[in-house]
């Protein structure tokens, strides 16, 4: 079954890879981090097809990741600024630089260091922790049913116990 939408689909990281889920995006959101605000700034350094990028910001105002409004020094044209929404992307976006230098860096060392604006120091790695501290890996989690209800796991687990009963936790 091929989709080119995840709209209809009722899972949490479904929903959320249809609003933030493409490489430019998640390049633009970036940006928008490091204070980059003005469809020209963010065209000249991503050197970005200009019907992309409006696409782009045009989806992320729409999905309230973005607002925009009009520049502070020039009121014709348009700043894009993050929301509450957008701004709780910000461990995303470090757990992917932080996932990027590890797997994907250089062997000179680090491209870019997040770093806490008013210590200096490094941003430490970003990790799932248990309830009562304890760091957590994808073997010490199991999903199970929220109270919304999600017939996308129902259907996982369907799916995987017709091979692997014991694998349902």
């Amino acid at each position: 079954m091929s989709r080119s939408s995840f709209s209809q689909i009722d899972c949490g990281v479904a929903q959320a890879a249809e609003q933030i889920g493409d490489k430019w995006t998640l390049v633009i959101l970036r940006n928008a981090f490091q204070g980059m605000s003005r469809f020209d700034e963010f065209s000249e350094h991503l050197g970005i097809a200009a019907n992309v990028l409006s696409d782009r910001l045009n989806r992320l105002a729409a999905a309230d990741i973005l607002y925009r409004r009009p520049a502070s020094q020039d009121g014709r044209a348009v700043e894009y600024k993050l929301t509450p929404k957008g701004f709780e992307l910000f461990p995303l976006v470090v757990f992917l630089n932080q996932w990027g230098e590890r797997w994907l860096g250089k062997p000179e060392g680090l491209r870019v260091e997040l770093c806490d604006k008013s210590s200096g120091r490094p941003i430490r790695a970003v990790a799932a922790f248990a309830e009562d501290g304890r760091k957590l890996t994808a073997q010490d989690a199991v999903s199970r049913p929220g109270s919304g209800g999600s017939e996308v796991l129902r259907r996982a687990r369907e799916i995987i116990a017709r091979r692997r009963p014991a694998a349902i936790g």
